[in-house]
């Protein structure tokens, strides 16, 4: 077979927009649309020109116009229609598996190498691997044996394993997806998923997408990283299908379950290969490995995520891209505007495993992997303006760079951690209000005008769609660090709060209801984030996590007898902003949150975890509320509950099942928030029955709503 001829994708795609033009051709197997964006009027008739041509549009993805303008990021060239509907469409295609690249003619980039710097890679490679040096370091031993010129030395340990390693290799790419289902899983990743953590840069990895496709064969090592890559982007694309945009249960017949085991199995596979045919790795073994992590996260194993991090962090530091001493490809100096940018993409990446493992290290009270001195020194230097169209110039000098949010995490993460916080030590109120000051006066009035904490920027949230949500995200992180802030004082013991100062005292109610608000700001960006992906099921880890953690600090906070309410229309500040801090908003923002949890239980075992405790210290909390109010009826599974109606219980358990009761509990719980909920009189709706465990008991429940609507 003609290694570059590949099948065509089958059915019809989604429709394009209005400023997308159009190629399309019939066969009898396949519907082809192809569309790229312009910029412009321009530049839509230059590119409706190329299009209309059928012999110059290739009709894959990124197609080869988009990739000739260099804009491979803007093509929507339409992956197959799938659906739930069309089992058999490859019953009728032979040979729907296209050939398997297995040699390489060349380098996934032809950088150019200084001749010495090649030779000493040969020399030293053996030396390198068996001492461990770093072998871009300009103080080790091996920055000394530089100076000498030694005799070629051949790493027998990688020669004598290269011949079975490439069988593994050529065997592990045979079962790889057709192309026109990693074509549809690498769309999805760039227009859906990559704005999330951006660990890629979706423009350069796509035009080496392609060059990976065009290889007749491969040989190269960095063709098979390539491929790992490749494999593990796709299987975590699937984690996130069916959505809102591509609501699919198959592609071309084969189900996501059944692809994303193959591309996790070749991924898995292909990567310890690299790791036997080259020691050292690059940029690409480092994303690789994120992506293989970022993938059990949305499993619900968050213990794996903090080893894949780890292995990423030491991946990275082993490839040398913390430092600016070496090039993409092992050029030591960057000698045009290319290479400039493949650095910047470096220094991206490693600024994005940065975020993902001081956030994990916060949460998870983990030592940090990466000293904060690397990332200050690999900070991108490049901004990126956006493709934004038809803006005034002064406007679109002015619009955040696609990057700029995980920027914003980096400085925070640097913020937090350069104030040398030692949890072992006893909580220090002082310390933790001075934190929260200089949080505000150093951190938040240095904000991007777009992802501003009060009266945010929001001109620019039609022309770049992802930056609502990027907006979200970054206030999800920085609720979430006052969270942390203050947490430990919810640990404090009665004697410890007994003997402080009359003003330290005044100070602890203040910080707990600065706790409070900040989990109910972090509640309601995630309710907000949520509903921007559609408000259904979902495994994104980000809203799980931050559904459960703050739901357990508000319902901490609200069984606490000593806790003062906002009462009436009394607002609290928080960073500047108003919050309206009651029992009644509390607890609505708590039931939100476990219902969220609940929804995305049958996808996510951290979820459904997350539910079952958040349901029980729901229950506990409310109860003694409920039998301290004379006012709260009684009622049955059946009662009901005023102008509310809710759904019993029986429906999912059968009227058979016995409800046993609740002891009253414990003190130490936990919170979610939504305070956008101030308005609504709505409180435990019927959804929140489903999935209640049997231990907490439906007719109990009922009586809790009824009771704390009257609180």
């Amino acid at each position: 077979m003609n290694p570059k001829t590949h099948h065509q994708p089958q059915g019809p795609g989604s429709l394009p927009s209005p400023r997308q033009t159009q190629c399309q051709r019939d066969t009898p197997h396949a519907h082809f649309e192809s569309s790229c964006k312009a910029k412009n009027v321009v530049s839509e008739r230059v590119i409706l020109a190329i299009c209309v041509n059928r012999k110059r549009c290739d009709r894959q993805y990124p197609c080869n116009n988009c990739t000739r303008r260099r804009r491979p990021e803007e093509c929507v060239y339409d992956s197959p229609h799938v659906n739930i509907s069309c089992p058999s469409v490859l019953a009728d295609q032979p040979e729907t598996q296209p050939f398997r690249p297995v040699e390489s003619a060349r380098p996934m980039r032809e950088t150019a190498v200084d001749d010495s710097e090649a030779h000493w890679s040969r020399e030293h490679s053996a030396l390198a691997r068996s001492f461990g040096y770093f072998e871009d370091s300009n103080s080790n031993t091996l920055a000394l044996l530089r100076r000498l010129e030694l005799p070629d030395q051949t790493d027998t340990e990688l020669k004598n394993a290269s011949p079975s390693t490439w069988d593994t290799v050529h065997c592990e790419l045979d079962p790889m997806p057709d192309r026109q289902i990693m074509d549809f899983l690498v769309q999805s990743f760039v227009r859906e998923l990559n704005w999330i953590k951006q660990v890629i840069h979706a423009p350069s990895f796509l035009m080496d997408y392609q060059l990976w496709w065009a290889k007749d064969k491969i040989t190269d090592i960095a063709d098979v990283e390539f491929a790992a890559l490749i494999a593990r982007i796709c299987s975590y694309a699937t984690q996130f299908l069916p959505s809102r945009s591509h609501t699919v249960d198959q592609i071309l017949g084969r189900s996501l379950a059944d692809i994303r085991d193959t591309c996790s199995s070749i991924g898995k596979n292909l990567a310890t290969a690299c790791e036997i045919l080259g020691w050292k790795g690059t940029l690409v073994r480092v994303q690789q490995i994120i992506f293989a992590a970022l993938k059990v996260s949305c499993e619900g194993r968050t213990s794996q995520l903090w080893e894949g991090i780890g292995s990423a962090c030491r991946a990275a530091q082993k490839a040398g891209i913390h430092t600016d001493t070496i090039g993409f490809v092992g050029s030591q100096f960057a000698r045009d505007s290319a290479q400039e940018l493949e650095r910047d993409i470096q220094r991206r990446t490693f600024c994005s495993l940065y975020v993902l493992d001081s956030h994990l290290s916060r949460q998870l009270d983990r030592t940090p992997f990466i000293p904060d001195h690397l990332v200050e020194q690999t900070l991108p230097r490049l901004r990126v303006m956006p493709d934004i169209g038809n803006i005034p110039t002064e406007t679109a000098t002015r619009a955040p760079d696609i990057f700029t949010e995980r920027l914003l995490q980096v400085q925070l993460g640097l913020f937090w951690r350069g104030l040398g916080l030692q949890r072992t030590s006893e909580f220090n109120l002082t310390e933790s209000e001075r934190r929260y000051e200089k949080l505000n006066s150093e951190y938040l009035v240095n904000l991007h005008p777009a992802f501003a904490i009060t009266h945010p920027d929001t001109t620019l949230d039609k022309a770049i769609p992802k930056l609502p949500m990027q907006r979200q995200l970054l206030y999800i992180a920085i609720f979430d660090s006052i969270c942390w802030n203050f947490r430990p004082l919810l640990l404090l013991k009665p004697n410890q709060v007994a003997r402080l100062a009359p003003y330290k005292k005044v100070l602890l109610r203040s910080q707990k209801q600065r706790l409070g608000m900040a989990a109910l700001k972090v509640l309601e960006a995630v309710a907000t984030l949520h509903t921007m992906f559609g408000g259904s099921y979902t495994r994104f880890s980000t809203i799980i996590f931050n559904s459960f953690e703050p739901a357990i600090l508000l319902l901490n906070l609200c069984s606490n007898a000593d806790f003062l309410f906002d009462q009436d229309d009394y607002h609290t500040d928080l960073m500047g902003i108003k919050v309206r801090m009651t029992y009644r908003i509390a607890m609505q923002a708590v039931e939100q949150a476990v219902q969220r949890l609940q929804m995305l239980a049958d996808l996510s075992d951290i979820a459904a975890s997350g539910a079952r405790v958040a349901t029980l210290l729901f229950a506990r909390c409310v109860q003694p509320k409920q039998s301290s109010s004379p006012l709260a009826p009684t009622l049955s599974i059946s009662g009901s509950l005023g102008p509310t109606q809710f759904r019993p219980p029986i429906e999912r358990y059968g009227e058979q099942e016995e409800w046993p009761s609740l002891e009253a509990g414990d003190h130490y719980l936990m919170p979610d928030n939504f305070s956008s909920m101030a308005q609504e009189d709505s409180f435990l709706s019927p959804q929140f029955f489903i999935g209640i465990p049997h231990t907490l008991g439906g007719g109990i429940l009922l009586m809790l709503s009824s009771s704390y609507r009257d609180l």
